[in-house]
């Protein structure tokens, strides 16, 4: 591939332009494990940009040397830069310049530093175009044929157990598939979550690595999961899917968890236990946390 010098075209063209031409931002999706994954569109805007602007240099001048595109004109805008460089991106916006923002891998703004910079410079009523590329997410909702109905995308878990565990409660009666991202360290104990809240046997797919030379595709259930990935030292990025749960729209299950419920908080403990395990084929949701829970409520209410 013949080198791509970035005052070649564009340094032509700004010759060309009036005092008062302006520039914009374009946020430019990067690869996220294969680097042949970048397309040549963004190849093309990449060497054309006056300036880019990235989250972390290092990252992006090896995909520059990749792609073989002589760079000079780069600045570093991580999440703790967004508010402090916004300024200086419009200015360079107003100039006529065009700055192509990009983050370590995926597109901007989606789990990753670019809000805060894209809402300042559309605040200022300047041009704002993206250049799509590769993403985690969409990746994991086509490969796991779970999200033909549409799908949450939420990110990161809270790290807490508390919040986390409220977190994919939402999550589970939302009535759509949800895509969250989790690190390694807490990988196995999500999918001990994940199990007794949506239930051992729900459907779950889980990516690590993904495009990466170590890839792993896990299709099963929750509980399935946490075999798999438990018990050993897990290393790289995972995606999982959670497949959605059935929504109850006529209202006939709710009815009948009320009446288990009141069933049991009224009768005695010994029948607790037989509440608990239909409720949890209602719900999905552990019978020993279901079981958990009506003897707390149950102490409480004596």
């Amino acid at each position: 591939m013949k080198a791509i010098s970035l005052n070649s075209k564009r340094s032509r063209d700004s010759s060309s332009r009036s005092d008062n031409a302006v520039g914009k931002l374009i946020l430019l999706g990067t690869p996220i494990g294969n680097l042949s994954d970048l397309s040549q569109r963004a190849i093309q805007v990449l060497a054309e940009a006056d300036v880019i602007a990235a989250e972390d240099t290092r990252r992006l001048r090896i995909l520059l040397s990749h792609c073989r595109i002589e760079s000079k004109n780069i600045i570093s805008i991580d999440a703790n830069k967004e508010a402090q460089m916004s300024s200086k991106v419009i200015e360079l916006i107003t100039s006529g310049k065009t700055v192509v923002y990009t983050t370590d891998a995926g597109m901007p703004g989606i789990s990753d530093p670019g809000s805060e910079l894209i809402n300042a410079v559309a605040k200022a009523g300047l041009p704002v175009d993206a250049v799509p590329g590769p993403s985690a997410s969409i990746l994991a909702a086509s490969l796991s044929g779970l999200c033909e109905r549409g799908f949450l995308f939420v990110g990161f878990l809270p790290v807490k157990p508390g919040p986390r565990k409220k977190s994919l409660e939402t999550l589970s009666s939302s009535g759509f598939a949800s895509i969250v991202f989790e690190s390694p360290k807490r990988m196995e104990q999500t999918l001990r979550d994940v199990s007794e809240i949506y239930g051992g046997e729900h459907p779950v797919f889980v990516g690590r690595e993904l495009t990466k030379m170590h890839q792993e595709i896990f299709f099963g259930t929750a509980s399935g999961a946490s075999d798999h990935f438990g018990g050993t030292s897990q290393r790289g990025e995972f995606v999982m899917v959670l497949g959605a749960k059935a929504v109850d729209e006529s209202g006939s299950q709710g009815i009948r968890v009320l009446e288990l419920v009141i069933e049991a908080l009224s009768g005695p403990v010994a029948g607790t236990r037989a509440v608990a395990e239909e409720l949890s084929v209602i719900t999905g949701v552990g019978k020993n946390r279901i079981y958990n829970m009506l003897i707390q409520a149950q102490g409480r209410g004596s």
